[in-house]
């Protein structure tokens, strides 16, 4: 992976500094995350996320529980592999996630999980390295898993499978599959 792409830079400046912008009272970030993986095409994948937690959760009984988060991310994939497509694509993606964790992850402790959710992505341009995606529009869908770690489970480090795709509302649909590691800090 090649980090010192100029966009990059640019484009995770203008992301952190838009963190503390609250558009909407009420909603508030809960969490930041950073994620960098691989993808189909040659893609080599940057994230950067912001989270809101949910304020319920499920199945409260024993050592585990179901709870959620929205997650929003801006990211940019970049690929070397010349198959006549783009060189870079930007992506926006908004994702209800649904997790199950440990309860131990407030108590300091080390609390695994396993996630998994549906969102909606849009990219431009269309297409990357030997893949083409052919819609702006594209559904993303993820299975991970992770640690939460830290006081009161500050710290997250996980993983992602995700195929993304526009579930051939379009032709061609190459579909991308990604592996992603993601650092988060919560507040």
């Amino acid at each position: 992976m090649n980090i010192k792409q100029p966009a990059w830079a640019g484009f995770l400046l203008l992301m952190v500094s838009s963190v503390g912008a609250q558009p909407f009272e009420g909603i508030t970030v809960d969490s930041l995350s950073f994620s960098l993986g691989q993808g189909q095409g040659d893609a080599d994948i940057y994230r950067i996320g912001m989270q809101n937690n949910w304020s319920r959760s499920w199945f409260n009984e024993g050592d585990w529980h179901v709870s959620g988060y929205w997650n929003l991310e801006a990211g940019h994939w970049h690929s070397n592999k010349r198959g006549g497509h783009e060189d870079n694509v930007f992506e926006l993606a908004l994702t209800p996630v649904f997790r199950l964790e440990q309860k131990s992850a407030n108590t300091g402790h080390v609390s695994p999980y396993l996630e998994g959710g549906i969102g909606l992505h849009l990219i431009g341009p269309t297409s990357i390295g030997d893949r083409s995606l052919s819609s702006a529009f594209q559904l993303g869908s993820h299975v991970g898993a992770g640690i939460r770690f830290g006081e009161q489970g500050k710290y997250d480090l996980g993983y992602r499978y995700q195929h993304i795709s526009n579930s051939s509302l379009d032709q061609p649909n190459d579909g991308l599959d990604l592996h992603t590691i993601s650092f988060g800090m919560n507040y």
